[in-house]
């Protein structure tokens, strides 16, 4: 169990104005991943969005990502049965205790997200799955993350929602395109078209936007050359960052304990020095 309050606490959901007061959570993965990716879309999953989302799970497996998703019909429960395939830690968001699995049918591949990933609820033992604790369930799938992919939706259900949820966030957004005449792509194209989600067609698409591609240089300059260079607050604000790979300044000033005022002059003269740039949402991360 975690509260608000707690160390281990999501870091990335205790920065959402919503996050939950406690969680309930079974499993091996670690909440504070440096890279939990959604992965959601319509209960009624073509091939199209099957064969997706069975591709794009192994690529960003490759990458040492997370991945989560809301253990439903469709593209849900396809993201967690390839990630149990492939040996990619998964995590399922339930709208329910953590005493049932719903729908039922998914009991076996939950057992097995378990053992390599896990599942994470808001709700005690006991509690049904309401209708309305799936949108409730949405907003912390999409907290938990640094991006959420929508790979098919209709214009309207719960995939648009967490996709809405997670821009209200600034977590970054995906959708995969799909022809226009297509029931479960018209909810993805009006993502794109709105400029609500970035266009994506594989996982490099997501690497490069987030500047995940860099990663492993960063972290070997910086450890080598810029510590020496940096004074002790900004060396704890660059670990952090680092850490985290990226961090909203609200994180940023929780893990730190410095006033708010402290910490934005920091990050600015980090920024001037070209050691750190400013994300929409104010997140920052290493250049």
């Amino acid at each position: 169990m975690y509260f608000y309050l707690d160390e281990d606490y999501p870091i990335r959901l205790k920065n959402c104005y919503d996050a939950p007061v406690l969680l309930f959570y079974k499993g091996t993965t670690s909440l504070n991943h440096s890279r939990m990716v959604a992965i959601v879309g319509t209960r009624k999953a073509t091939e199209y969005g099957k064969d997706f989302t069975n591709a794009l799970v192994e690529e960003l497996g490759q990458m040492k990502a997370v991945i989560v998703s809301g253990l439903a019909y469709g593209i849900d429960i396809t993201a967690h049965k390839a990630s149990v395939r492939t040996g990619v830690e998964t995590i399922g968001v339930m709208a329910h205790g953590l005493d049932r699995i719903y729908p039922q049918v998914h009991n076996q591949v939950a057992r097995k997200m378990v053992e390599h990933g896990g599942l994470i609820t808001e709700h005690i033992s006991g509690a049904d799955p309401d209708k309305e604790n799936f949108p409730k369930r949405n907003r912390i799938i999409a907290g938990l993350c640094d991006a959420v992919i929508v790979v098919e939706a209709a214009k309207k259900g719960g995939a648009l929602i967490t996709a809405d949820i997670a821009n209200s966030y600034n977590r970054d957004v995906f959708a995969l395109p799909g022809r226009i005449n297509d029931l479960y792509s018209e909810g993805c194209n009006m993502l794109i078209k709105s400029n609500r989600a970035a266009l994506i067609q594989s996982a490099a698409d997501l690497r490069y936007i987030m500047g995940w591609d860099d990663e492993n240089k960063n972290k070997s300059v910086l450890q080598k050359q810029l510590f020496v260079e940096l004074s002790q607050d900004e060396k704890l604000i660059v670990d952090f960052i680092m850490n985290q790979d990226g961090a909203p300044i609200d994180a940023i000033v929780f893990h730190s304990g410095m006033p708010h005022s402290k910490v934005a002059a920091l990050l600015l003269n980090l920024e001037f020095s070209g050691i750190i740039k400013c994300l929409p949402g104010k997140v920052f991360r290493l250049v």
